[in-house]
């Protein structure tokens, strides 16, 4: 793997991507594709080198995934806490309408 491959020097007059910045899609144009993976397309065999960034890729993309799902799940529960907070101060003041008129006249 040469320099833009591994994405220290980038090219921007080479077609293909540096491995580090492909996001793991792929969009219809096989030469945008990193070397390594164009190779894997074409069932060619790896070196060792490639074998090891592609799978460190793959894994980075992985974390990349999990995080932004633990993300959005932290935010829905802190979402649906405020929301149960909320509502919870709205019943204790009788701020409610349905339940103005079951509270005792002061």
């Amino acid at each position: 793997m040469d320099k833009h491959e591994k994405g220290i020097e980038v090219d921007p007059l080479r077609p293909d991507l540096p491995l580090p910045k492909w996001d793991g899609r792929y969009r219809g144009d096989p030469k945008r594709l990193p070397k390594v993976v164009q190779k894997l397309m074409l069932r060619r065999p790896l070196t060792p080198e490639e074998k090891a960034e592609l799978l460190w890729r793959f894994y980075e993309l992985q974390q990349g995934a999990r995080a932004r799902m633990i993300l959005v799940l932290v935010l829905t529960i802190v979402f649906l806490l405020c929301l149960v907070g909320i509502g919870g101060y709205l019943i204790y003041t009788h701020q409610l309408p349905f339940l103005t008129a079951m509270a005792r006249p002061r």
